[in-house]
């Protein structure tokens, strides 16, 4: 299924390299059982590559995307859903990303990710969200994140060191999209990876 947007799978791939990159730093170990969480996923364009950096030989995988649109959410499970391979467990659900510590249901997890934060849109409910995350890591488990722009991503990493993560790195994209139409923005600009 082709992606929405023109542009979007080269920056998947950029993603992937960045992804990749990341983990071999952080002397990543991906397990064999993998659960996987995608907060504010959109369309979750992302899922492939993040599968590939995080789950190489998972067996076992439970991945899931929360997000508060149901048109992305629909999008995302129409692209991946269909092609999850046996022993996989895909699943997009429509929520707010925030709230994870009132869905009981969910199992701790090896790694969770957030593309493109938005810290400055509302600092009080990503900080929820941040501690949240890093309360969901099961031990060893690691949190990144993604930005489009430096001060944006500077006042995340201090959110979440405030929050009890501990950073482990932080990359900058050497191979980043700048934005047209967002003068001072570009795609996947740094990442930074927490443990808690």
């Amino acid at each position: 299924m082709p992606f929405s947007y023109p542009g979007i799978a080269a920056d998947v791939r950029r993603l992937g390299d960045l992804l990749a990159l990341g983990l071999r730093a952080a002397e990543w170990q991906p397990p064999d059982k993998a659960a996987v969480l995608n907060l504010a996923c959109g369309r979750a364009d992302e899922t492939g590559v993040l599968l590939d950096a995080v789950a190489p030989r998972a067996t076992d995988l439970f991945y899931l995307g929360i997000d508060l649109r149901p048109p992305e959410i629909a999008e995302a499970k129409a692209r991946w859903i269909p092609n999850a391979p046996p022993g996989w467990q895909l699943d997009f659900r429509p929520g707010d990303a925030s709230r994870t510590d009132r869905m009981k249901q969910l199992p701790p997890f090896d790694f969770i990710f957030i593309r493109h934060q938005n810290y400055w849109h509302d600092a009080a409910v990503w900080e929820v969200l941040f501690r949240n995350a890093l309360d969901g890591l099961k031990p060893g488990g690691l949190l990144a994140i993604t930005s489009y722009f430096d001060r944006e991503h500077e006042l995340a990493m201090a959110c979440l060191a405030q929050c009890g993560g501990r950073k482990i790195l932080d990359l900058r994209n050497p191979d980043t999209r700048l934005l047209e139409d967002a003068p001072g923005k570009s795609v996947d600009r740094r990442l930074a990876i927490f443990a808690k």
